[in-house]
């Protein structure tokens, strides 16, 4: 993943770029909600300069997922 994108998804998520793992599970970041995945749509959308589905974004667990997301948008 593009560290430019990680650290613009990491700074909406109110994390440091470092502490955000595959592993990472998004229900445990303080700042996951309906509005924050909201937002890290446009984000990414922005990012990779298409819009991201709202179908994408709904299986989203952890920030594996984030980063398979983006590579799938990314190819």
């Amino acid at each position: 993943m593009n560290r430019d994108i990680k650290a613009a998804i990491a700074r909406e998520l109110g994390s440091s770029p470092d502490a955000l793992t595959p592993e990472t599970p998004l229900s445990s970041l303080e700042q996951w909600d309906s509005v924050t995945v909201l937002t890290l749509m446009v984000v990414l959308g922005d990012s990779l300069g298409k819009p991201v589905a709202p179908e994408a974004m709904a299986g989203l667990k952890t920030f594996g997922d984030i980063e398979k997301l983006v590579a799938s948008m990314e190819g």
